[in-house]
């Protein structure tokens, strides 16, 4: 029987913690939020170099020539 009665309120408190409590807007208007444009972004290859006794392995290098900006809707 005392299993049954923490059975059953352990159910009760799982329920009750997966509900939202949030209410809509009294206007009812439900908004999302702006969206981002991509970033421009130039790629180039770095091949690889050896200078002395270093080696530098080939790499990309990002240049960012304009950053995100917001979309005006």
């Amino acid at each position: 029987m005392k299993k049954m009665i923490l059975s059953s309120l352990f159910v009760s408190l799982l329920i009750g913690c997966s509900t939202t409590n949030r209410k809509p807007a009294a206007n009812g208007d439900k908004k999302l939020p702006p969206s981002l444009r991509n970033a421009e972004v130039k790629t180039l290859w770095i091949p690889d170099k050896i200078e002395a006794d270093r080696f530098e392995e080939g790499h990309y290098l990002y240049i960012i020539e304009k950053p995100a900006t917001w979309k005006a809707e």
